[in-house]
């Protein structure tokens, strides 16, 4: 009896020391079809990606010059400045994993202190497995040599196409993302367990909220023959990666991105979903507009909001949250704040979190794309300041109506307040509305200069809070 007690006592302590316990805690988790944080306030991710310059050497999203850190404090306050709460950071594989089995600590080490930077500027980090045509060795980035089919090792490595999306239909690329989605020589496995131990790594790190592991999904050649066979294999392949990182934390969320030839809008809004918790739908929208083309002389809004309807339709059928983890234009483009404006009203409408492409700082581009937010000297370029605007960060209660002109340099919010919720709602107002006419109704409120966040407590009238701001124009 004895031994049946000690072997019973010990089966359960061996039970606890395998569940996955966790670090500290994650931040932010999945309620049905919303984010919330740990008061229970419905989370706006407003952010941007980490950006383009990591595609090729060194992997950095700005040139880091002779003193790494110093180059990264000059770009996270650069991403802080604009108001951003969330950075879409991207990793590529080729730079951790360039030998089988062996990580290169040298460059995860950097990432994790570009993973600090951001978190001590209160900024959450969804790490991003990003590739663009499978590799270097075809004018893309992502994967690492020893995933690819021996006889493309040897090509040469550039990032010089202006027209590079053509690549995804050559044969070194289908070839090699055929091997992957096929899991040929265990190398889908390889990447499933570098998120584990990306996983573990950042485990005591609550900035970092999740991971989206595989940026802009293409299929393969099979793919092509049997696309909803390519969404059965992807799916399988999240799932994967969900097992992985939530079995070291189960409060980890997955950013499930969609294949790329739907970045204009869902194909199939009925699509069964991955089985995973803490699962978010993390879409890509381009459009003509991105490329500087409008469909008409009245704006591109319809078109707009059919592309995006499509991609909620498909969040709601999964009963999941949504984030946009890219769109964009280039900030090159005479009518690059006329699509923001247009782009982010309807964010605004349909409270949309979103993360734009892209914030780099640096002298070199990936394939000609001039799409950074920021000057090479790292100064926000004129046509991307409609980025920085009010949202609303975290929200005690129901998201009613948001709404800003720019134009007029005016904003409104309104929501039922959730009483059982203790934490104050947190806005971001830039400088100019948060110290401009601001109303509020059935709250008090207070606004802080250095952060530009306002706190609003409601009070006990039990109607509904609206804030109302005017731009001081100064």
């Amino acid at each position: 009896m004895k031994t049946k007690l000690v072997l019973y006592l010990a089966s359960i302590f061996l039970l606890a020391a395998l569940a996955p316990t966790g670090g500290k805690a994650r931040t932010i988790k999945v309620k049905s079809d919303i984010m919330v944080d740990e008061a229970g306030r419905v989370v706006m991710l407003r952010g941007v990606n980490a950006g383009g310059r990591s595609k090729f050497p060194p992997f950095f999203p700005f040139d880091p010059g002779d003193d790494f850190e110093a180059a990264l404090e000059v770009y996270a306050d650069a991403v802080a400045d604009m108001g951003f709460n969330v950075v879409r950071l991207l990793i590529i594989y080729e730079a951790a994993e360039p030998v089988r089995g062996e990580y290169d600590q040298a460059y995860l080490d950097r990432y994790d202190l570009m993973v600090r930077a951001f978190a001590g500027r209160g900024i959450l980090v969804v790490i991003d497995g990003h590739q663009d045509l499978y590799s270097r060795r075809f004018h893309g980035d992502g994967f690492p040599d020893w995933t690819l089919p021996e006889k493309y090792r040897g090509r040469e490595q550039t990032h010089d196409r202006k027209v590079w999306n053509v690549g995804y239909f050559t044969r070194p690329v289908l070839v090699s993302l055929q091997r992957f989605w096929s899991n040929k020589d265990n190398i889908r496995d390889g990447h499933v367990e570098f998120y584990r131990y990306l996983a573990e790594r950042y485990r005591d790190e609550p900035a970092v909220i999740g991971f989206e592991p595989f940026n802009e999904p293409m299929p393969g050649w099979k793919g092509y023959l049997d696309y909803r066979g390519f969404h059965r294999d992807l799916y399988e392949y999240y799932e994967r990666v969900a097992a992985a990182v939530q079995g070291v934390d189960a409060g980890y969320l997955v950013f499930a991105d969609i294949c790329a030839i739907e970045n204009t809008g869902t194909i199939n809004a009925g699509r069964p979903r991955p089985k995973i918790n803490n699962l978010v739908l993390a879409p890509h929208y381009y459009d003509l507009g991105t490329f500087g083309r409008s469909l008409s002389k009245g704006g591109d809004m319809p078109v707009m909001r059919a592309g995006i309807g499509r991609h909620l339709k498909l969040a709601r059928h999964w009963n999941v949250p949504v984030i946009f983890t890219e769109y964009g234009v280039s900030p090159g483009f005479m009518e690059a704040p006329i699509y923001i404006d247009e782009l982010y009203s309807i964010f605004d409408d349909e409270f949309i979190s979103g993360t734009f492409w892209e914030a780099s700082i640096s002298g070199e581009t990936w394939n000609h794309e001039d799409t950074s937010i920021f000057t090479p000297s790292g100064e926000v370029r004129k046509n991307a300041m409609p980025l920085c605007r009010p949202y609303p960060r975290r929200t005690a209660g129901i998201p009613l109506q948001l709404k800003y002109s720019r134009e007029e340099g005016s904003f409104s919010y309104s929501y039922e307040p959730d009483h059982a919720i203790q934490s104050p709602t947190l806005i971001y107002l830039p400088p100019d509305l948060g110290k401009g006419e601001v109303t509020v109704t059935g709250a008090a409120w207070s606004y802080n200069e250095g952060s530009r966040v306002m706190a609003v407590q409601p009070d006990a009238s039990g109607g509904n809070v609206t804030i109302e701001a005017i731009e001081s124009g100064d």
